[in-house]
């Protein structure tokens, strides 16, 4: 996903890899093949990939899991692999650079600090101040940006800092951008054959 929503490489040239693999059984090779990533430069993103997935999973919640006994290989592996102690330790790592802030990736939703038009700001900051609507957290500006969640909250919580963002009041995070509609229906129970259907229609 952070390929595409980068937009390091375009949808058509991942479809079109895609439909290489199946026969190579490789999408790596294709990608390579193709030009459109340097093996080296992918597997840097792979391993980039699984830690920020690691540390996405450290800071956030996780609600419920299933244990699926099959094991299917990824689509985009690491090579050599990456031993459990390396990824906690850099997990770690990660998180104690956070530790001094109380900033919540997935709960605190940030907006431009009031009164404050800073001048002389790098690419990277002028991108999050124009995303940052009090409506999006550290976790939604990352996925609006195309970038990792870790280097996301950190110069997020360095704005914060620095005074340039602020934590949204509640009446801004979930403030209501609809006004005028119908109320959504009550939910009803849906019939086993109409479940047959809508899983049909969405393959």
């Amino acid at each position: 996903m952070l390929l595409l929503s980068s937009g390091r490489i375009e949808e058509g040239d991942w479809t079109a890899a895609l439909v290489e693999s199946v026969e190579t059984r490789s999408l790596p090779a294709a990608l390579v093949a193709r030009g459109i990533v340097g093996a080296t430069e992918l597997q840097g993103l792979v391993l980039a990939a699984v830690h920020d997935g690691a540390f996405a999973a450290a800071v956030g919640e996780i609600e419920r899991y299933v244990v699926d006994e099959r094991i299917d290989p990824p689509l985009l592996p690491a090579d050599e692999g990456l031993r459990p102690d390396v990824l906690l330790a850099e997990t770690a790592r990660r998180l104690d650079a956070l530790a001094s802030s109380s900033l919540s990736p997935y709960r605190d939703r940030v907006v431009p600090a009031r009164g404050r038009q800073p001048a002389g700001l790098g690419a990277e900051r002028r991108e999050i101040l124009a995303h940052a609507t009090g409506r999006r957290t550290a976790r939604d500006l990352a996925f609006a940006l195309g970038r990792s969640l870790h280097p996301v909250t950190v110069e997020i919580a360095h704005m914060l800092a620095d005074g340039l963002l602020e934590i949204a009041p509640a009446a801004t995070s979930f403030k209501c951008t609809h006004w005028g509609l119908a109320a959504l229906r009550p939910r009803v129970e849906i019939k086993p054959d109409t479940q047959v259907s809508l899983r049909s229609s969405e393959v």
